[in-house]
């Protein structure tokens, strides 16, 4: 089975330049948890997926000052999460450069991938252009499917 037979093929999408406030209601409105940000062409250049957008929660405190940046210089990791928690658009907050498929691949070679990359979601491209949108939960629906319709497939 190839991801092109499998992968949500109506992507909702966002700029860079979309406002925080509106990628999130996109999410919500659309009951995805991850869409590509696409430049003026429509070419993938990131994704923004919940877990980017929750950082405003997780690392926006009222600490003191000094006490934030001594505690943000002493982990990398948190820093990350701290910047995009101060992000107020799209190309502040998106993972650029994301994993990404072909929707002529191997549904299990990309499933391998999206673990071994540890993402849950992965845009599928033709040349740079989003053509679809592949998940996990996409993948586990073809467990889901009848013992006959199985059988067909084989």
């Amino acid at each position: 089975m190839n991801v092109g037979e499998i992968m949500t093929s109506e992507v909702i999408t966002v700029h860079p330049d979309t406002p925080y406030k509106e990628v999130i209601e996109r999410l919500i409105d659309s009951e995805v948890s991850g869409v590509p940000v696409v430049d003026e062409h429509d070419r993938l250049v990131g994704i923004v997926t919940e877990a980017d957008l929750v950082s405003k929660e997780a690392y926006t405190g009222r600490r003191h000052r000094t006490l934030a940046l001594l505690a943000d210089a002493l982990s990398a990791r948190e820093h990350h999460w701290v910047m995009k928690a101060a992000g107020r658009v799209a190309r502040d907050v998106m993972t650029p450069n994301p994993t990404t498929c072909k929707a002529n691949e191997d549904v299990r070679a990309v499933a391998r991938r999206m673990l071994s990359s540890g993402v849950k979601r992965m845009p599928v491209v033709k040349d740079r252009l989003v053509v679809g949108m592949i998940s996990r939960q996409d993948i586990l629906r073809t467990f889901a499917r009848s013992d006959d319709a199985i059988a067909a497939d084989i």
